[in-house]
């Protein structure tokens, strides 16, 4: 087993998940968090279930259930005339023993993974600790840190690149990030109002198309969340005020009614995947190494996905059990696979239902969305292909590279 431990940078989601694997295995690692505390983001609220099933093998399902509401339809509608598909659930119930969407907010899952790793002996989370330089030679990884009290060396036989879009990790390694950015700003606002008041047998989970201001409305446990995008002549500032939001919920639930708000986040949406997701003994995962549009709840699961893949990967490793090159190899093939074929098809599809403008066109969308949740066979692969069940059958999880 390694005697130093491995450099994990980001206390999100996704640096928290391998945290956990790793040490269930006794392996030591070290959390660099350049804030003061955990990831407490709330944008990302959805577990799917190939997820759920992942994640059985940490034993953090079941407390994320109890945590969770259990979403068993995912709803598309048109702003004007109304639902006209509905994928449910119980079409996957023989596939698996989570025919739903979990919602969720990511910083709760975060706090799960946090507190019980603050409990285990192998693993040590420094806050405040801003990664600036990564060094590496065919012994292993050189990180250089920012801390409260200076800089610091620490030396690792692998760095774990799990910190965000913007990722120090990645650009340390001088990789590009190909991709594009929408040329909307998306603006999330919670409200512990229920929409279901205002819209009847609205579902948990809902695209709505609209040429003009599409909408995603979904439930968590603490909030109702209203996703819209933000129109170019339109400041930040203007979109965070009071009133403006306060129309946007009026016209999205038909009401005057006044709503209160726990939550407003503009954030710029992209669609972008790292040229190679290891270099080395440096390996990305998560939003580091691939982002994509919020439109499928995929973006925390595909990243969770990585975690997953890449432990069992090092677990191998470091147990001389594989070779290091041809796993991490075949990681990044695996995974830039799952974000290119699955991931990002997915989430495209569905901003371009709900954002087309030609008339004719949508109606031909909409049409085709309708009669595939009709359609008993065509909507369990729906549903399997946006549970991530069928990237997890496909392509695997963490299997060992072909010999």
């Amino acid at each position: 087993m390694q005697k130093e431990a491995i450099i994990i940078v980001g206390a999100g989601p996704v640096g928290m998940t391998i945290a956990e694997m790793l040490t269930k295995q006794g392996i030591s690692v070290t959390v660099l968090e350049k804030n003061n505390s955990p990831s407490k983001e709330w944008r990302a609220s959805t577990f799917h279930a190939g997820t759920l099933e992942l994640l059985e093998s940490l034993g953090v399902t079941d407390e994320l259930m109890k945590r969770g509401l259990i979403a068993d339809k995912v709803q598309y509608r048109d702003r004007q005339t109304g639902l006209y598909a509905e994928f449910d659930f119980r079409h996957i119930q023989s596939e698996t023993k989570y025919p739903f969407r979990l919602q969720l907010p990511q910083s709760t899952y975060v706090q799960v993974l946090y507190e019980r790793l603050q409990e285990c002996p192998h693993a040590t989370i420094r806050f405040n600790a801003e990664l600036l330089q990564v060094e590496q030679d065919e012994g292993g990884v050189t990180a250089v840190i920012q801390t409260p009290d200076g800089m610091e060396r620490l030396r690792t036989p692998y760095l774990l690149g799990a910190d965000g879009a913007r990722s120090a990790v990645r650009k340390q390694l001088g990789l590009t990030f190909d991709g594009y950015t929408y040329e909307e700003r998306f603006l999330l606002v919670g409200t512990p109002v229920a929409f279901d008041r205002y819209l009847p047998d609205l579902a948990y989970v809902n695209y709505v198309s609209d040429p003009e201001e599409f909408l995603f409305i979904l439930r968590v446990p603490e909030a109702w969340r209203l996703l819209y995008p933000i129109p170019p002549a339109i400041t930040d500032e203007e979109a965070l005020d009071d009133e403006n939001i306060q129309r946007s919920l009026q016209r999205a639930l038909k009401t005057e009614d006044r709503f209160p708000i726990v939550e407003r986040m503009i954030y710029r949406v992209h669609q972008r995947v790292a040229e190679t997701f290891h270099k080395g003994r440096v390996i990305l995962l998560g939003d580091a190494a691939h982002i994509n549009s919020p439109m499928g709840g995929l973006g925390l699961n595909n990243g969770i996905h990585d975690a997953v893949d890449l432990g069992r990967r090092l677990i191998r490793i470091l147990q001389s059990q594989s070779d290091q090159e041809s796993e991490l190899a075949t990681y990044t093939t695996a995974r830039r696979k799952v974000a290119l074929d699955y991931v990002k098809e997915i989430s495209e599809k569905n901003t371009k239902v709900m954002k087309e403008k030609d008339p004719e066109f949508r109606l031909r969308l909409q049409k085709e969305m309708a009669e595939q949740a009709k359609d008993p066979q065509r909507c369990r692969n729906w549903l399997l292909r946006s549970a991530m069940i069928a990237s997890i059958r496909e392509q695997g999880i963490g299997e060992p590279p072909a010999s």
